[in-house]
């Protein structure tokens, strides 16, 4: 991480707080999955009005929350499960007052104004309705992307997160396939699934490292409700990002039974022959894409205990035409002609496959009234089959399987201490296996003519290869409400234990400029080459283990300085400590540089203080909002894993050039002797 140390001062006084906070309470967890209700109830001349019991129903499962406004007539009802609400508000010799339909979304703040009129009689007055689109509190920089866009909109591959294009200063980001927000590299970012870390900590994507031309997604697009987008000045409960954090919450049984089915069909049977095929008398080119899939969610105990489940798959096939061009001066002599030939025979065109098959399952539970548990378990499996290289000099040698295999199991618990007391514990257990493949065991070479590649054959030269991250990840967070304060403090704590296969160049890798080296087998000519890889003495070679350990406390306050000034205050720490590499190198010009390969240097300066002021004038419908902060982004375990494994001992590269180098297709079991 790269980072500055805050003001010591603010920093002593913040972080005295923070841990004040975490010795009173058993602490909450950061990037909640939830939102908060609150507001001012006030009598027709304005004045506030304390005593007043402000009872919250989810309007689909039945929770109740129940409030008292303060001396200041202000209430406040924090980690409310997304959805709408009915806000009922009694008060003796006041008539009832009730608002229906109130639409909270994930990670939002809605601050209400309920006036109550005085009543000599037994009356009560109901209003039904959308709920303020102005949040008066909120100083962040966010958006959110409700359930009615993530229903109907239209997106190519069903990616949820591409709805996130939508939102103010994001693109794609050209150089990964991910989504950059405000120029920043995609790596950067952080995705958040109902709380829980759903990224990628070695190649500092997301979990399955979806849309980056591989898995398509991790989770269904029907299975999501909602995401918020929080892409500057955000508070101290979000981190671990330079970038945006896109917090996520899927779905969830109510009351009424609901579910859905759903196809989309694309096919070649459906689409004309393209021109080039056209002119070449070729039929049409392998085409098939079909997404079909559907989900179910109800009660299995009316107001107390709810499912959820979704499945999504997924069929799809792509052509990889393969093109042999000769340049027109190729030789003609008995050699060429008989590579020629050769490569024709390997030269066939292939398909690519992207199939995949994802479910969730979630339940809720109303365990008591003050505790809430939900458990969510998503399962992914993807083949992608010919996906690990391609392009129309790449030989079906030259590829193998690109696979995908995700599983994350999520709980929350939120726990009600009292009113103005609340709790939210989270753990998560995840895994991500991406194993590559390869479709021979030849090794890799490139067979060149006049400068011009005309195929490569062989093993990729980095496959099989595979990366594995295990993660447990435990976190805790607590909400104390005091007059205008509502304080949170909490801590993250996650353990991603990494395993990294990557055998660059292991199987050896032929490169000949003329198609009659190549068949002679021996690339023995002007810049020709042999190259093969291997595994230092008492090292383990190109496997890896980049362990990532990574700690975080925050502590936050929502101060409501008058009625139409909010200020949001608050500091983070993050700690990034990765696993020291096993060997050092013994060269005694490093040693004299003081340059120790066996020793990484921890950051601990990541201290990110935040501010936001938000102002909202009584009567006005707009808000100003002013925020700073400092932010950290993680460090991808992908460069640590090179310094453990490129360090001139654990691998070995070795560049073999004229009588050095074997005959085609052998390779040396071991390294030369010599060299």
């Amino acid at each position: 991480m790269v980072g500055s140390i805050a003001a010591g001062r603010l920093r002593r006084v913040v972080c005295a707080a923070a841990i004040f906070s975490m010795v009173v309470a058993t602490l909450a967890r950061a990037q909640s999955a939830t939102g908060s209700i609150e507001g001012m109830v006030v009598d027709p001349t304005g004045a506030v009005l304390p005593g007043v019991t402000v009872t919250i129903v989810n309007q689909g499962t039945g929770l109740s929350r129940e409030v008292v406004t303060d001396p200041q007539g202000l209430f406040r009802a924090p980690l409310l499960p997304v959805g709408d609400y009915s806000v009922r508000s009694t008060l003796s010799g006041f008539k009832p007052f009730e608002q229906k339909d109130v639409k909270l979304t994930v990670g939002q703040t809605l601050t209400l104004r309920i006036e109550l009129t005085v009543s000599s009689i037994a009356e009560a007055v109901t209003v039904s309705g959308q709920s303020p689109v102005i949040e008066t509190s909120r100083s962040q920089v966010s958006s959110t992307v409700g359930e009615a866009a993530v229903a109907n909109l239209p997106v190519n591959g069903r990616n949820f997160i591409d709805f996130a294009l939508l939102t103010p200063g994001v693109t794609r980001d050209v150089r990964t396939g991910d989504i950059s927000f405000a120029g920043q590299r995609g790596t950067l970012n952080s995705l958040v699934v109902d709380g829980a870390d759903t990224n990628n900590t070695f190649f500092g994507q997301t979990l399955g490292r979806t849309g980056s031309g591989r898995a398509p997604y991790q989770f269904s697009q029907d299975a999501v409700q909602e995401f918020q987008v929080n892409s500057n000045a955000y508070s101290a409960e979000f981190g671990r990002a330079g970038g945006a954090v896109i917090n996520v919450v899927t779905k969830s049984g109510s009351n009424e039974p609901h579910g859905s089915v759903f196809e989309f069909y694309r096919d070649k049977a459906l689409n004309a022959n393209d021109a080039i095929n056209v002119l070449n008398h070729r039929a049409k080119s392998p085409y098939h894409y079909n997404q079909f899939g559907g989900s179910l969610g109800g009660p299995l105990q009316k107001d107390r205990h709810f499912f959820f489940f979704d499945y999504d798959g997924q069929r799809n096939t792509q052509p990889n035409d393969v093109i042999l061009t000769f340049p027109a001066d190729t030789p003609s002599d008995a050699a060429t002609l008989a590579a020629k030939a050769q490569l024709q025979a390997l030269a066939q065109s292939w398909t690519r496959t992207q199939n995949q098959n994802v479910f969730l399952i979630k339940t809720d539970s109303q365990l008591t009234g003050n505790e809430r548990l939900s458990v969510r378990y998503n399962h992914q499996n993807f083949n992608g089959a010919n996906f690990e290289s391609g392009g129309p000099q790449n030989a079906l040698q030259h590829t193998g399987a690109s696979n995908v295999f995700t599983r994350t199991l999520n709980a929350s618990l939120t726990s009600i201490i009292r009113p103005t007391l609340l709790n939210e514990a989270r753990f998560q257990w995840a895994r991500d296996r991406e194993p590559g493949l390869s479709n021979t065991d030849l090794p890799e070479a490139a067979v060149r003519q006049s400068g011009s590649t005309i195929l490569t054959i062989g093993r990729n030269f980095f496959s099989p290869r595979e990366t594995t991250i295990k993660r447990a990840q435990l976190a805790d967070a607590v909400t104390w409400i005091r007059g205008e304060h509502k304080l949170k403090s909490g801590f993250d704590f996650q353990f991603d234990r990494i395993l990294n296969f990557f055998p660059g160049n292991f199987s050896g890798s032929y490169t000949f400029q003329t198609l009659a080296s190549f068949q002679r087998g021996a690339p023995d000519g002007a810049n020709e080459r042999y190259v093969q890889a291997f595994p230092g003495p008492g090292t383990t070679g190109a496997t890896t283990h980049p362990d990532i350990n990574e700690y975080s406390v925050f502590a936050q306050d929502e101060w409501r300085v008058t009625p139409s000034v909010t200020v949001n205050a608050g500091l983070r720490y993050d700690l990034q400590k990765f696993a020291q590499p096993q060997i050092r190198h013994p060269d005694a010009q490093l040693a004299s540089a003081g340059i120790d390969t066996s020793f990484l240097k921890t950051d601990t300066n990541n201290w990110g203080p935040r501010i936001g002021v938000a102002w909202s004038p009584a009567g006005q419908r707009y808000v100003a909002r002013a925020g700073y902060g400092l932010f950290f982004g993680r460090t991808p375990s992908i460069m640590v894993g090179t310094a453990h494994s490129n360090n001139g001992i654990n691998v070995q590269t070795i560049t073999f050039t004229g009588a050095l180098v074997p005959t085609y297709p052998n390779i040396f079991a071991s390294m030369p002797t010599g060299v």
